[in-house]
């Protein structure tokens, strides 16, 4: 079968000759496209729209589905900022508590400072009024050097009292309070110089040695009566125990030159005590008579 080749690319059969007798029907002509009803008028605009729709989302949706890196960047941007924060705070919280452990520290310091400081005023003033009253016990002793007329023991200073010491011989009879006329001038003597010196206390001691006390006085019996030119027998009086320990020996040669300070010599008794020790505060063991003794202490005022 042969074909010609139209100028427009389509391929022409040669015409079949058609038997005689029948007819060519007529060629069919085309008919034009039906028109299209509203249903599919919607159709195509539901599909449309869930184009756009589709278009759309994907749009919306690529970050999620690839993230830009500009947002990437920008998480880790913030990410490195916060920890940045982060490490600022830590280390502010480290400098406060330093700044309040250094506030403590300087609290604590100044407190012991002002301690310290209150602590070196006293010690000063103590060590000042100690050499004041160690100068004043410098001047006691020499005054009392001048009046004791040679007759203490000694006149020695401890601490800041000065100590006189007189021999119990110089001052008493022997196991007796009663003072002897040396005594009485002695004491005289001293109560003029101890009234220059008013802020002075006076403390009497008086000390014994550990042997007994002086044995016992008999009173003297009255001369017997008589009675129709007969005598009376009379009965011996008891004997009279005055000091029946060395207690009551110190005590009472104390009592009587604070008595003879203030009556005779005018002291303030207010300024006087007595004090009793007996035998026991001896100075020596080997010699026992420079244990019986009278002591007189001068002292500050402010030691009472």
């Amino acid at each position: 079968m042969a074909t010609s080749d139209s100028q427009s690319g389509i391929s022409v059969y040669p015409r079949v000759p058609v038997p005689s007798g029948r007819t060519t029907p007529p060629p069919q002509q085309l008919q034009p496209p039906a028109r299209r009803t509203a249903a599919d008028r919607r159709i195509i605009v539901m599909v449309a729209a869930a184009g756009i729709a589709g278009g759309i989302g994907a749009w919306f949706l690529q970050p999620a589905i690839a993230p830009d890196a500009r947002i990437a960047a920008a998480v880790r941007r913030a990410s490195d900022a916060e920890q940045a924060a982060g490490a600022q705070k830590d280390r502010a919280d480290a400098l406060e508590r330093s700044f309040e452990a250094a506030a403590k520290a300087k609290h604590d310091a100044e407190t012991k400072l002002a301690v310290a400081e209150v602590a070196e005023g006293e010690l000063a003033r103590k060590i000042a009024d100690e050499t004041n009253q160690r100068t004043l016990a410098e001047v006691t002793q020499a005054k009392l050097q001048a009046a004791s007329d040679k007759v203490a023991d000694s006149i020695t200073i401890e601490g800041i009292e000065v100590h006189l010491r007189i021999s119990d011989r110089v001052m008493f009879k022997p196991g007796d309070d009663a003072l002897t006329d040396r005594g009485k001038a002695v004491l005289t003597k001293l109560a003029v110089t101890l009234k220059e010196l008013p802020d002075q206390l006076v403390w009497v001691q008086g000390h014994t040695d550990e042997l007994p006390a002086a044995p016992p006085r008999a009173v003297a019996s009255p001369v017997p009566a008589r009675k129709l030119g007969k005598p009376v027998a009379v009965a011996p009086a008891a004997p009279v125990v005055r000091f029946p320990t060395n207690w009551e020996l110190s005590a009472a040669r104390a009592l009587v030159v604070v008595h003879y300070l203030q009556d005779a010599g005018k002291l303030d008794p207010t300024r006087l005590a007595a004090l009793a020790f007996g035998p026991f505060a001896p100075i020596s063991k080997k010699d026992k008579s420079l244990n019986r003794r009278l002591e007189i202490v001068v002292a500050a005022r402010s030691l009472r």
